[in-house]
């Protein structure tokens, strides 16, 4: 659906302080991966990944005034919502490894019941660490780490992704998560020639390709991803730059 339709909120899970997973009263067809526009009427619309797929929720964390008035609405609301679009994962057969970062765990969500192998998921702190019985209960197994060291591994995503990339082979990795951590994992799966599909985020406004705020080198994230495999975005500004709301490069680590 390319034109907003008012959709009911019929359930809402409080993850953490600044992350919730809304139940949406909708049937799409969509695939991992692939991504839905909210529209909040007098404020704005924003692309988030679909965490669920049947039934549709959208797993959120609290970032600025779209996602704080979106934490202020519950149970008997009503949101706009369109899509599903873009490119989403391709499950493939054989030993994976699924990697989430943060809310970047989200999209991974529905991959838990169609790949096998390990899956990391990792956050800020073990109170942000997302879907952790889900992954337990599947054919994953399922490794932690936060950046504190309050649970699992103590240190960064990319560097327990290390390890198992190390000890282990692959027939595919998956990932979402910061942009820095991505490139990272992306980095070493083309080394070792690894397909690697990660999913980018980037600033949207119309989601289907038009406006072109969310290129990534001549690639539109909307349109051409928000999956991509790893070597197409080598020699990219992927993992070095993003673009503000004007579509202006910015370089990671810029205000």
């Amino acid at each position: 659906m390319d034109k907003p339709v008012m959709v009911e909120i019929i359930n809402v899970v409080e993850e953490s302080d600044v992350q919730k997973t809304f139940r949406l009263d909708v049937m799409v067809d969509a695939a991992p991966g692939q991504f839905v526009m909210l529209w909040i009427p007098g404020l704005d619309e924003k692309p988030m990944s679909l965490s669920c797929l049947d039934p549709v929720e959208v797993t959120v964390k609290k970032v600025g005034p779209f996602t704080e008035k979106l934490f202020e609405m519950t149970v008997g609301d009503f949101i706009g919502f369109r899509g599903p679009y873009g490119n989403g994962f391709k499950p493939v057969p054989g030993e994976c490894l699924v990697v989430g970062g943060g809310c970047g765990t989200a999209p991974l969500r529905p991959l838990k019941d169609l790949v096998e192998g390990d899956v990391v998921v990792s956050s800020v702190t073990s109170d942000q660490l997302l879907f952790i019985p889900e992954f337990s209960n599947s054919n994953l197994e399922l490794y932690t780490c936060t950046d504190d060291g309050s649970e699992g591994f103590p240190g960064l995503a990319w560097e327990k992704v290390r390890e198992l990339l190390e000890e282990n082979t692959y027939d595919c990795v998956y990932c979402c998560g910061p942009e820095l951590m991505m490139k990272r994992i992306a980095d070493m799966c083309v080394e070792k020639n690894i397909p690697c599909q990660l999913s980018l985020e980037r600033y949207m406004k119309c989601g289907i390709g038009l406006c072109g705020s969310c290129m990534v080198g001549e690639k539109r994230v909307c349109r051409d991803g928000p999956v991509f495999m790893a070597q197409e975005l080598q020699g990219t500004e992927f993992g070095l730059f993003d673009r503000d709301e004007c579509g202006c490069r910015r370089k990671f680590g810029d205000v």
